[in-house]
């Protein structure tokens, strides 16, 4: 079995996955790239290469076997990385998206506006309940995104991220300083800085419990509840009812889809 590289292109960062034994063990190794500024393929080559190197000890990449599997949010750099890694692999990375085998009835009106990362995340959460949940993403976007019965993505929600947030407040008033974004103290803010960190996390908190809370009324069932993303451990401590922090849920998905689909030689385009 190769070892198996998975590459999440999100709105802030290029993540990479890297699984030494991908069929056998979730174990994986971490590396983020800042989306900005875009580099060339041939400058993605490099980074990805010299991780793949750190991580696997192997002095060039001419003896290992690794296989790819991509998903992206953002269209205007899938063909710069999907050359980077076909130029490291020797073949095309498997590209996520709704018309692969995932395991999941993608129930919603068009399958195909879901992004590749809450496909990813929708089938990692599944694996681990095998009943019907909620999976909230803290990333630049917070989503959350839900399975019913059945095996039926039935929907979600999406809002403000927190450092969106945190910009936005900073943008668009004449007197709100940028903010770091960190645990609040009290909810209650005694000063600027600490009613904006409390308006913001703490806001969020309720947000999500909240929506949540609304989609099982509609649903008519209560939902487990998976937390990931950059800010799933800040938010996890804020977050009343109980559930599972997984981080790198978006990469244990890729690792999923990778072996339902491979040696299939159909994948999406990019």
């Amino acid at each position: 079995m190769s070892a198996l590289l998975a590459v999440d292109i999100g709105n802030s960062t290029i993540g990479l996955g890297l699984f030494p034994e991908p069929a056998g063990s979730e174990k994986i190794f971490l590396k983020k790239i800042p989306l900005r500024p875009a580099r060339s393929a041939a400058a993605y080559k490099k980074i990805i290469a010299d991780f793949i190197k750190l991580r696997t000890s192997a002095p060039n990449l001419l003896n290992l076997r690794i296989d790819a599997v991509f998903s992206s949010v953002v269209p205007s750099l899938n063909e710069t990385i999907v050359k980077s890694l076909t130029e490291i692999t020797g073949k095309k990375p498997l590209i996520v998206c709704h018309k692969l085998e995932c395991g999941l009835n993608l129930a919603v009106i068009t399958p195909s506006a879901i992004g590749a990362d809450r496909i990813a995340c929708a089938v990692a959460g599944f694996h681990y309940f095998k009943k019907p949940l909620a999976v909230v993403d803290f990333g630049t976007a917070t989503t959350v995104t839900v399975i019913g019965k059945n095996r039926s993505l039935v929907g979600g929600a999406i809002m403000p991220g927190l450092y969106i947030m945190q910009r936005a407040l900073h943008e668009n008033t004449a007197k709100l300083p940028l903010i770091p974004i960190k645990t609040p103290r009290t909810v209650l803010g005694i000063n600027t800085i600490s009613s904006i960190t409390s308006g913001i996390v703490h806001g969020t908190a309720g947000a999500v419990e909240t929506l949540i809370k609304s989609m099982e009324k509609e649903l008519g069932f209560r939902l487990k509840l998976v937390l990931t993303g950059g800010h799933a451990k800040l938010m996890s401590p804020l977050i009343k009812r109980g559930h599972l922090l997984k981080p790198n849920l978006t990469f244990e998905g890729l690792r999923l889809i990778y072996l339902k689909n491979r040696g299939n030689e159909h994948s999406c385009t990019n």
